[in-house]
């Protein structure tokens, strides 16, 4: 026999819902959720991380110096949550049973709002303004990053525009997604001496996955070993890069770095380079309400927030 709360509502009910819905949200992640590095917040609205940076040594031109000693520098940043939330009715006369399970629509429902919302968040840190310093007293912008500028070299530049013609793209004939601008986004990594053994990310919108399909180097057996063609899918990892196909990458009016054309701006990050901070992956309430009829009230609640580590490990490329 199972327990009955106050209300009349079988713990088991609130029990299952619970365990249904955090697993599989687990199950079915967002996309992006697993292509970031995700940590875990506890008891505290925001958390810190320190960067180190670089050391180098002195050259030692005698014998029995004096030893050598240089400050370590680090650059804090902070990772702030936000709770998000929402709540359904559920009649006294519809099968609460049938609804909390797997397949359930409220449970589907619900998983898809945790992981839309898990991706928003995630999306807005690849280029967001970061709180820096001691006490959160500073920030960060991507624009004053070395100048949010056309991809020019080293050291110059964050975004690969849609007419570039550095290395071996064509410019304005080759305007969107192409093979030759994949290549600058490995050389701007490699530029920044990044941890190769960090995946790299890159999100595209369904456009971009169309303009892959156009590449011979994508879609020819010659270069790759899997078929693209024949499945009509996009092979999730390919070139060095593991593909994301999105539809919140979406065409910014203007957004190009010379303000005058309309591109999609598709971000490519290292997995280490955005934190996903997460103090409320998800909690479940069922809880009778006397005052509609004694209906079954299903909330849902999350606490989340996400933040760029380091501007060199995150970069755009622009695609008409």
């Amino acid at each position: 026999m199972s327990i009955t709360l106050t209300g009349g509502i079988p713990t088991y009910f609130v029990d299952q819902f619970s365990e249904t819905l955090y697993h599989v949200c687990q199950q079915k992640d967002s996309k992006f959720g697993q292509a970031v590095r995700m940590e875990s917040i506890l008891n505290a609205e925001d958390k810190a991380f320190d960067m180190l940076d670089e050391f180098a040594l002195t050259e030692k031109t005698e014998r029995n110096p004096q030893t050598p000693i240089i400050e370590a520098s680090t650059q804090r940043r902070w990772v702030e949550t936000d709770p998000y939330h929402n709540a359904i009715l559920k009649d006294k006369d519809d099968d609460l049973s049938m609804i909390i399970e797997p397949t359930g629509d409220f449970v589907q429902n619900f998983v898809k709002a945790v992981n839309r919302k898990k991706d928003d968040i995630i999306l807005a840190a690849m280029d967001g303004t970061v709180k820096s310093g001691r006490r959160a007293g500073s920030t960060i912008s991507w624009a004053s990053q070395d100048g949010n500028v056309k991809y020019t070299g080293k050291d110059t530049g964050r975004t690969i525009a849609w007419d570039t013609e550095e290395g071996n793209a064509g410019g304005s004939s080759e305007p969107g997604l192409t093979v030759e601008k994949i290549e600058l986004v490995k050389e701007y990594f490699a530029f920044n001496d990044c941890d190769e053994d960090s995946p790299i990310w890159g999100a595209i919108s369904p456009r971009q996955a169309t303009n892959l399909f156009g590449q011979e180097e994508y879609v020819n057996s010659d270069y790759n070993t899997d078929k693209p063609l024949a499945t009509g899918r996009i092979i999730r990892n390919w070139h060095g890069i593991n593909w994301i196909v999105s539809t919140k990458i979406v065409p910014s009016i203007s957004g190009d770095v010379d303000g005058d054309k309309t591109v999609y701006r598709c971000p490519f990050w290292q997995q280490d380079g955005i934190i996903l901070g997460v103090q409320d992956a998800v909690t479940t309430r069922i809880d009778e309400r006397k005052d509609l009829s004694y209906s079954q009230q299903i909330y849902v609640h999350m606490n989340m927030g996400a933040m760029r580590i380091d501007e060199d490990r995150v970069c755009f490329v622009e695609a008409v």
